[in-house]
C-alpha cells in the first residue's frame, strides 16, 4: 500500500467516525456489512437502514453529511505530528488487542515510540492516583523486576501507582507502554509532562483519540479496556471502593486475563478494592514469583511443553494451536490471527478437536486440552 493509499484509507475511516451517531459498534456493523468505508459511502439510505442499529437518521447522516475535507485536514494533522497510525485491519495493528471484544477494538489507534511486538510479554500495573508511599514503592519495585525480566509494563500514566510503575520500568532500562485517555499531543495529567516525554523516547504511548481530544472523564474507562487488552495479566496495587483500577480489572476478567491484587490492612481506604478482588478470586501478589506461578509462560519455562507428544498436524493446525499458549481464544480472534475465514477455521478446529488436541468452551472459545497445557 502506497503512502497516498494509506492516507486515503485513514481519511475515509476518520470521515465515517466523525459522523454523529457512529461509534465503534455501528462502525463495525457497517464494515461487516459493506466491507469498507468507501462502500458504505456509496450505499443508499435504504441499504444502510438494513444494517443492525442503523436508524433512518443515522443512515441519512452517512448519506448526506460526510465531510471529506475536514477528514483530510485531520489526516494531514496526524501526519504532521508524526504519529504512527494503526488501522484495525492492518498488519501494524497490535495483535494483543484482538483479545478485546470484537466490536470494542478501536478502529484507529495512534502511537509514538517503540513498536509493541507480537511476541512481547506484557503485564499491566494499575492503581490509585492518591496512592500511599508504600503502594508507589511496591509498584516501582515490581515494575523494576518485570523490566529486568524483559517484560513490558503497561499502565495509564495517571498520578500515583501508574506513574510509579512507568518510572520503575524506565529506571531499569525496560519498555513501558502508556495508554492515554486524551490525544497524543494533550499530556494528562500536566504534572507528568516530563514523564510523558521520556516514555515517548524510550517506551510507547498509545491513544485511540483524534488530535484535539481533551482528557474527558468518560475517556478513561474506555482507555482501560486497551490496557486490559494489551496485558497478559493485570496487577492492582491499591484501589479504593470506586477506583478506575477496579474497572480495568473487571474488563480484564471479561477478556480472560489473570488478575493479581496486592493485599492491604483491612482498615486502609486504599486497600478496600484490592482486598475485595482477592476475596473474589484474584491472585494475591507479593513478589514477581506470584506472577510466574500463574503465568509461567512469562518466565519462558514452558515454551517447548505445548508440543510434546502432540499428534501429527498440518502446518496450519500447528499455527492455530500456538495461539493457545496463554489460554483460551475466541473464534473471531483466531480467524484474524491465522488469516482464515470463520467457516474455514472451524474445519481445522473440528479436526483438532477430533484429534483430542483442543476443546470447545462457551462463547465460541477454544483452548488446548488439559493433557497438552
Amino acid at each position: 500500500m502506497t503512502n497516498n493509499e494509506r492516507s486515503e484509507k485513514l481519511t475515509n475511516i476518520i470521515a465515517l467516525m466523525r459522523l454523529s451517531g457512529i461509534g465503534r459498534g455501528r462502525f463495525y456493523n457497517l464494515i461487516n456489512t459493506f466491507g469498507s468505508p468507501e462502500s458504505i459511502f456509496k450505499a443508499s439510505i435504504k441499504q444502510l437502514e438494513e444494517v443492525p442499529r442503523i436508524s433512518h437518521s443515522v443512515a441519512s447522516e452517512i448519506h448526506n453529511n460526510v465531510d471529506f475535507e475536514k477528514a483530510k485536514q485531520v489526516t494531514q494533522q496526524i501526519e504532521n505530528l508524526g504519529w504512527n497510525v494503526h488501522i484495525y485491519n492492518d498488519a501494524s495493528f497490535p495483535k494483543q488487542l484482538f483479545a478485546i471484544s470484537p466490536k470494542e477494538i478501536p478502529p484507529l489507534l495512534f502511537s509514538i515510540g517503540k513498536e509493541v511486538a507480537f511476541d512481547d510479554k506484557l503485564i499491566g500495573i494499575v492503581g490509585a492516583r492518591h496512592a500511599t508511599e508504600q503502594g508507589r514503592q511496591f509498584a516501582y519495585n515490581l515494575a523494576t523486576s518485570l523490566a529486568r525480566a524483559g517484560i513490558v509494563v503497561v499502565s495509564g500514566m495517571a498520578e500515583g501507582i501508574d506513574s510509579a510503575a512507568h518510572k520503575g520500568t524506565l529506571d531499569s532500562g525496560g519498555h513501558t507502554v502508556a495508554v492515554w485517555g486524551s490525544s497524543l499531543e494533550n499530556v494528562y495529567p500536566p504534572s507528568n509532562k516530563q514523564l510523558a516525554e521520556v516514555i515517548k523516547n524510550k517506551g510507547t504511548v498509545f491513544s485511540e483519540y483524534l488530535p484535539g481530544t481533551s482528557p474527558m472523564k468518560n475517556n478513561f474507562p474506555q482507555r482501560n479496556r486497551i490496557i486490559a487488552g494489551f496485558s497478559d495479566g493485570i496487577v492492582v496495587v491499591e484501589a479504593g471502593q470506586r477506583s478506575g483500577a477496579l474497572i480495568t480489572a473487571e474488563i480484564g476478567l471479561s477478556y480472560q486475563k489473570q488478575i493479581f491484587a496486592v493485599p492491604g490492612l483491612p482498615g486502609s481506604k486504599m486497600s478496600i478494592g484490592t482486598n475485595q478482588l482477592i476475596k473474589s478470586g484474584a491472585r494475591l501478589i507479593t513478589t514477581i514469583d506470584d506472577i510466574y506461578e500463574e503465568l509461567p509462560l512469562l518466565k519462558g519455562e514452558i515454551a517447548a511443553k505445548q508440543f510434546v507428544a502432540l499428534p501429527e498436524m498440518t502446518d496450519i493446525e500447528k499455527k492455530i494451536i500456538q495461539l493457545f499458549s496463554d489460554g483460551p481464544k475466541q473464534v473471531d480472534n483466531i480467524s484474524r490471527d491465522v488469516s482464515l475465514s470463520v467457516p474455514e477455521l472451524m474445519e481445522f478446529l473440528l479436526a483438532l478437536e477430533l484429534k483430542g488436541i483442543v476443546k470447545e468452551l462457551s462463547g465460541k472459545r477454544f483452548m488446548l486440552a488439559e493433557e497438552y497445557t
